[in-house]
């Protein structure tokens, strides 16, 4: 029995000749809910013939590669291709401050010999106790106070699943401030009023696979501060978990201490700033 060997030169050009062999088309598709920018990220990998080429606009998907491959890609798109969900999206601030100062001090006067020590009283509330005799006078006062402030802010805003969706609200709020102008008898200056804008809001992308809804999601929240101050806080995050559960995008815990020591008196200032974002994702049914 004779063995033949086909030269390497002749099995490659059989080789390049069948991959020749099957055509490419060129396909559009008209998509019904989504866009070309949404399902092009989720298609492009499975584009797998030599040449194969995805783009595509707005409705519009246009598709080039083997009439096997776009059978395929045609499967997996009438997944993709659904009506979206309708999604309302809540976004919970909530704030806790805490107060509390103390204060004590002795004041009063006496006379020693023929001099007269007199110790003044600074203004200020609490409980005071005075004793007199002997043309002497001691005082003590105490203040013991604490005081709590709770506040829970919602927002809502509809959106369809995969959308981007954006809602904001607030005031102009005045703040003073001073102008320095020029003037022919030299530089003045003016007290002026500014207005500026103390909003709260978020920008928002959610995306659903099953009951697991993941979020894109920028927040930000302005109060009034004290002498025309402005309190900004703001979070950016991508959060993952259950429809209908609330996650917590995160918090800030702030906490402050002082306090001044005389011979006669002593105060202490301690107060904690406690702030936390959730958000919640629903499905319209």
């Amino acid at each position: 029995m004779q063995k033949f060997f086909l030269p390497l030169t002749v099995i490659l050009l059989f080789s390049a000749t069948a991959l020749r062999a099957e055509p490419l088309e060129l396909e559009v598709i008209t998509l019904k809910y989504r866009t070309a920018q949404d399902v092009i990220p989720i298609l492009q990998p499975f584009v797998n013939s030599a040449g194969g080429t995805l783009t595509g606009t707005q409705n519009q998907l246009i598709v080039r590669t083997t009439p096997k491959n776009l059978a395929e890609i045609r499967q997996i798109l009438a997944g993709i291709d659904t009506l979206p969900k309708r999604l309302i999206i809540t976004v919970r601030q909530d704030t806790g401050l805490n107060l509390q100062r103390r204060e004590a001090e002795i004041s009063g006067n006496a006379k020693i010999g023929n001099a007269q020590v007199i110790v003044p009283r600074r203004s200020g509330s609490g409980l005071v106790v005075e004793k007199s005799g002997g043309g002497s006078t001691v005082r003590g006062r105490v203040l013991d106070s604490q005081s709590s402030q709770d506040e829970n802010a919602t927002q809502r805003l509809q959106v369809l699943e995969g959308g981007q969706a954006f809602i904001r609200a607030g005031q102009s709020v005045p703040v003073q401030g001073q102008t320095v102008i020029s003037t022919p008898q030299g530089a003045q200056t003016v007290d002026s009023v500014q207005f500026r804008d103390v909003t709260s809001g978020f920008y928002v992308r959610p995306r659903v696979s099953g009951d697991i809804v993941t979020v894109e999601i920028n927040q930000q929240r302005d109060t009034p501060g004290v002498g025309g101050s402005v309190n900004v806080q703001q979070a950016s995050s991508v959060v993952s978990g259950r429809l209908g559960e609330w996650m917590e995008l995160g918090g800030i815990a702030q906490q402050r201490s002082q306090q001044n020591e005389t011979l006669t008196s002593r105060d202490s200032d301690r107060s904690s700033d406690q702030r936390n974002i959730y958000i919640k994702v629903e499905e319209i049914r």
